[in-house]
Formats: structure tokens, sequence, C-alpha cells
């Protein structure tokens, strides 16, 4: 089974995960949206700090015009999504290692309202995943 399989079967329980996959951003979106899923994409090259790391979010899960970006408005916002209904929600953090390393207290805000938001989700009956690629916190693989 292959890992995005695994997710979509969710043969591993919804969570933050290490995504060693090299599989595209393209077949990933592709293979998740036949099957009803939103793949949310942020590019780490682009993502230094809590303002470029909320930037990017609120491009790649187009938030709400109202969005402010604060931890406040993100955490409201990734727990909420009623603007991208969906049978599941993928966020594919790439290259992940430049944001954790150079501001590690953004990095673990990030990381723990990620983690609220894949319980609430799942409290709700909706899977959500986030996968990450290029970082050094230890999480589970995938």
């Amino acid at each position: 089974m292959s890992k995005i399989q695994a997710v979509l079967s969710q043969a591993h329980p919804p969570g933050v995960y290490r995504f060693r996959s090299r599989t595209s951003e393209a077949t990933l979106r592709r293979v998740l949206e036949k099957a009803g899923w939103r793949l949310f994409y942020l590019d780490g090259r682009e993502i230094r700090d809590k303002a470029s790391f909320l930037q990017a979010c609120a491009a790649a899960m187009e938030f709400p015009a109202y969005f402010r970006p604060n931890w406040d408005a993100f955490e409201e916002c990734v727990n909420d999504l009623s603007w991208a209904p969906a049978q599941g929600y993928v966020v594919l953090f790439d290259r992940a290692g430049q944001f954790e390393l150079s501001t590690p207290r953004d990095w673990a805000t990030a990381m723990d309202i990620f983690e609220g938001a894949v319980k609430s989700w799942r409290d709700a009956g909706t899977p959500m995943y986030v996968l990450v690629r290029g970082a050094e916190a230890i999480y589970p693989d995938l």
C-alpha cells in the first residue's frame, strides 16, 4: 500500500507525521482530489518565520479575507475550513527544516495548532493529516 493510500484508507490515524516519500505535490493533489480530499501545500523554501508561515498558510489554505496574521486567527481558520469542504484534509509541509531551525518557538506553536486541528477534525469525523518533509522534529513516519 502506498503512503498516500494509507492516508486515504486511514491505515494510520489522522495526525502529524514525518513524510519521507518523494511523491510530487502534483501527484498527491491528483490522487487526493480524485478521492474528494483537499491538499494544502506549504513550500518551506519560502517560510523562515512566523510571518512567512502565516502568509503561506493563508495562501495555501485559501483563508478568508478577514484573516489576520496571528496565531489566534490561524488556529480559528485551520479549525474551520468551511470555505474548503472535503472528505478529508492533508497539509503537506515540504522543506520544513528552515522554519523549524530558524524560529523553534514559532515552529512549536505552529505544530501545536496543527495537532489541535487534527484532533478537532477527527472529533468532527473528518480526517486531517499534516505531513512534514525535511524537518528535524521527531514525528512518527507515515
